[in-house]
């Protein structure tokens, strides 16, 4: 609900994004959370960061081209380096492509959307760990419960919810996250 009020604010181009997103069905609870909680942590981020934040699994409403390969991902996080450059950077080139179809050419701003969104999972700058709080607080609202149904290993699954916890950089995402934390170790109870 929330990300529909967010919605009223945003820019046309913006609307379009979400607008395919929602089309297209898959996770968009997710991705669109994500503006929407990165909007709630840092109120000054921009409409790259913004677009950033909602394209970051852009990549996931497109099936694999021909010949493309999906790297194997897990539960563990530091064993997912591979999917995670994988899936940063095919959601940065889908996220490219619908820009430009869109009318979007504005290098310097193309190029820093693409940055934020194939680094997304990695952090290591103020925009790219905020975006990576977003996610991970929007992980907790959205799709923290899709895990508990798909894997019945509980131990691995509180690894997963506490490294997905941890990562959460921003005190105030920190503190944004934790009853969504709480309430999804509890499900694994």
């Amino acid at each position: 609900m929330s990300y529909l009020v967010l919605f009223c604010f945003m820019s046309q181009l913006t609307q379009k994004l979400s607008e395919f997103i929602k089309s297209k069905n898959i996770e968009p609870e997710h991705m669109l959370q994500t503006g929407f909680w990165l909007r709630k942590i840092y109120p000054e981020a921009d409409e790259e960061m913004f677009i950033a934040a909602i394209c970051h699994d852009i990549e996931r409403l497109f099936p694999l081209r021909e010949g493309e390969v999906k790297p194997p991902k897990s539960l563990k996080d530091e064993d997912n380096e591979e999917y995670l450059i994988w899936h940063g950077k095919r959601s940065a080139e889908f996220a490219e492509k619908l820009l430009r179809e869109y009318g979007f050419d504005d290098e310097e701003r193309l190029g820093r959307i693409k940055t934020l969104i194939a680094e997304h999972s990695f952090g290591g700058t103020k925009e790219r760990d905020l975006i990576r709080d977003a996610d991970s607080i929007s992980f907790f609202e959205n799709n923290a419960e899709l895990f508990i149904q798909k894997n019945k290993d509980k131990n691995a699954l509180k690894e997963k919810f506490d490294s997905e916890y941890d990562r959460i950089s921003s005190p105030k995402a920190k503190e944004i996250a934790k009853p969504f934390y709480e309430k999804t170790i509890e499900k694994l109870k």
